[in-house]
Formats: structure tokens, C-alpha cells, sequence
């Protein structure tokens, strides 16, 4: 017999890796002062001009260090932290 409640038994352990992309202004020859508004999506930058335009930039992804997970959880079936196994 277990000594889990029903369905809190730990069922998943997640990592969370935490990565950059950026986006180098100078280098896409964008003048911020020239920026109306902007948004991020799926790593795109779309970007809204003061002058009516828009445009989209791919930007540059830093490599993700696997080494160490900035976050480590213990789940369970429902995908809910268990209680007493996670120190955050």
C-alpha cells in the first residue's frame, strides 16, 4: 500500500532551462527612436515604425547551457507541484 493520497503520487520531474534571443539594433540597422511599437512571437521580432512601415527580424538564439536546470519540479499526474519535494 502506498503512502500516497490518491493522484499526488510523483508522476513527472520538469526542468526549466532558461534561453535568450536578441536582437542587435545596430546590426539590423534600427534606429530605436524610429520604433512606434514592437512585438515578439515564436522568436521573431515584428516591429512597427513611426513612419507607417513594418518589419520582421529574426534574431539571434544563444545556446542553451544544459548543464544545470534553473528550476526542477516534481509533479503529479494533474501536473501540480508535490507537496514537500520541491525546495521553491
Amino acid at each position: 500500500m502506498s503512502d500516497w493520497l490518491d493522484g499526488t503520487k510523483p508522476k513527472y520531474i520538469e526542468c526549466v532551462y532558461e534561453t535568450a534571443i536578441e536582437f542587435d539594433l545596430e546590426e539590423l540597422d534600427i534606429d530605436y527612436d524610429t520604433i512606434k511599437d514592437y512585438h515578439i512571437k515564436y522568436g521573431t521580432l515584428y516591429v512597427e515604425f513611426k513612419d507607417g512601415t513594418s518589419e520582421s527580424y529574426e534574431g539571434n538564439q544563444i545556446e542553451t547551457d544544459y548543464k544545470w536546470a534553473g528550476e526542477e519540479n516534481v509533479l503529479d499526474e494533474s501536473w501540480t507541484l508535490v507537496e514537500g519535494l520541491n525546495w521553491w
